[in-house]
């Protein structure tokens, strides 16, 4: 398909043209393997038409992103509140688009989170540390010059699939192949520049960039369109958004130092507003669902299981080593197994070996040889096969004020995991496998506006994730503030405060299903948690509000 343009109809925007180069990169098998992971994971398990794909999503975001250089081209020749793409510039944007979730893993965040974790655990354990009292973000943190030492032009993302995109651009000899036929990149030296440019792109390294804040911000064109994709999919209203009106309101306004802003007029204020709270609504409703996370908790269990426990054995899965060692072994087209190694990498191949690894389970089980922990490995691969999610056993949620509780999410996910953990050895005659009692707390932040300090924060980590609204001074100059400062927006009350959620499950043993000794195992994991919801919870959610008084 080599020297043709193209266009794919999409649900979501209608035809989505390609030039001759961005066709090419799309019926590339690697591109191509993206059909083959879903975007939100096993979320179709709970939402049974969420099965769009990362493939139909990566062409939104360069959908999205083309609409927002054209506009910003055009606001650049009337008055100058625009953005003045070279040439070579706005090809480096486009491809980088395109390309920007080429890495993701099976299971998109479900199993980018498992790779990660097995591997900052494996790097702790070799270094011989405590770490059981740094809290996560920490954690991450020194876990990451480890697992990706190269610090030259990849300083900007911690995402792991950013990561892995951008090392497939820069190693994949199916997409070297392709840009080689770009004008002005035939050259390997050239070619290799215009590489890391996408790749920096990819991964934000440069957030003073326009070209990166198109696809690095509050505001991005990827989130956007996995906002309208996921709502459209799911079958929710939250994420139906005012696309062409906010893109069409978007700017650029130079600060003080001279550096560049991705802004929104303010007439586009409430438009924004509603963008806001539709994606609250929807992390917190659809992402965060009950079922969903509990459903993502197993998927979670069983890939971490295949990774450490299947080494030598059919159904194991590369761990995060392996996969990048893979990666980077694709330079060349006498390289085809390990081109073929990544091709396969999709959800059908861990689901077919999580199906392998059910029935060698299976035939244990009826033996009597599995042990406490195989046992609950193949009762989660039950659970995720029927699609018999339970409901939570505790199950509460509670709008804090981040600024003034800072440790409140961490306190609270250690005290949760001891109760659970504590309960899980009190269950049956003498205890039950631990993880069968699965404490999980999540929480989402309503709008983004302040930096602060404390677990998890850094206080000097760019404000990169807060809406920008342009608006002009007595003397007719450009200037922009947060939209959390306007006194004209709803969600301005609500910066710094994040919503909560504690879900409490419990997975009992499907071999030996008994109704009644289930339900008294679900009463004392209730009585369990009892104090943590009347500390943490009940006086928010529980005890009733008094009805407000109307004068008249």
């Amino acid at each position: 398909m080599s020297g043709k343009s193209g266009r794919i109809f999409d649900p979501v925007y209608g035809y989505i043209e390609l030039g001759e180069t961005e066709f090419a990169l799309v019926n590339s098998p690697v591109f191509q393997r993206l059909h083959w992971i879903k975007q939100l994971g096993p979320l179709h398990t709970v939402f049974p038409s969420a099965q769009h794909s990362r493939f139909s999503h990566t062409l939104g975001v360069f959908y999205i992103v083309r609409k927002m250089i054209e506009h910003l081209k055009a606001r650049q020749e009337k008055d100058k509140s625009g953005y003045d793409f070279r040439r070579t510039e706005e090809k480096e944007l486009r491809f980088a688009a395109l390309l920007h979730d080429i890495g993701h893993v099976p299971l998109s965040h479900v199993g980018e989170r498992v790779l990660q974790d097995a591997a900052e655990d494996e790097i702790r354990g070799e270094q011989g540390g405590d770490t059981t009292e740094i809290d996560g973000f920490a954690r991450r943190q020194a876990s990451w010059r480890t697992l990706f030492p190269e610090r030259d032009f990849m300083g900007g993302s911690t995402k792991l699939h950013e990561r892995l995109s951008a090392e497939m651009v820069l190693y994949n000899w199916e997409i070297d192949r392709i840009l080689g036929k770009v004008r002005g990149w035939k050259s390997r030296s050239t070619r290799r520049r215009a590489k890391e440019k996408i790749a920096q792109i990819i991964v934000g390294m440069d957030l003073t960039n326009i070209p990166t804040l198109l696809l690095h911000s509050e505001l991005d064109a990827d989130r956007l369109d996995y906002l309208l994709r996921d709502s459209f999919f799911t079958g929710v209203w939250y994420g139906k958004i005012e696309l062409d009106y906010i893109i069409s309101r978007l700017c650029i306004v130079r600060d003080k130092d001279g550096g560049a802003n991705l802004c929104i007029e303010n007439k586009g204020l409430q438009t924004v507003e509603h963008y806001i709270l539709g994606r609250f609504f929807l992390q917190t409703q659809v992402i965060f669902n009950r079922k969903v996370r509990l459903m993502d908790l197993l998927f979670a269990d069983v890939m971490r299981y295949m990774i450490e426990a299947g080494q030598g054995k059919e159904w194991v899965i590369m761990n995060l080593q392996q996969l990048r060692d893979c990666i980077r072994a694709c330079k060349g087209k006498d390289k085809r197994e390990h081109l073929h190694t990544i091709y396969r990498y999709t959800d059908a191949e861990i689901f077919s070996k999580m199906r392998l690894l059910h029935e060698i389970l299976d035939q244990k089980e009826k033996n009597g040889e599995t042990t406490p922990e195989e046992s609950y490995i193949n009762d989660c691969i039950k659970t995720i096969m029927d699609g018999k999610v339970a409901e939570p056993v505790v199950s509460h949620k509670k709008l804090v004020d981040l600024q003034g509780q800072l440790d409140y999410v961490k306190s609270l996910e250690t005290e949760a995991k001891e109760i659970a953990a504590s309960v899980a050895k009190q269950l049956g005659k003498d205890g039950i496998y631990s993880e069968r009692v699965k404490a999980n707390v999540v929480d989402q932040e309503v709008m983004k506006y302040q930096k602060r300090m404390g677990p998890g924060r850094d206080a000097e980590e760019p404000n990169r994730e807060a809406v920008k609204i342009a608006y002009k001074n007595a003397d007719d100059t450009e200037k922009f503030k947060y939209a959390a400062e306007s006194n004209a927006t709803i969600v301005g009350s609500l910066h710094d405060k994040a919503l909560v959620l504690l879900n409490v499950y419990y997975i009992p043993p499907k071999h030996n299903a008994n109704d009644a000794e289930d339900e008294a195992n679900r009463q004392k994991i209730r009585e369990a948690f009892k104090r943590l919801v009347e500390t943490r919870f009940q006086s928010e959610n529980e005890r009733p509000r008094e009805p407000a008084k109307i004068d008249g």
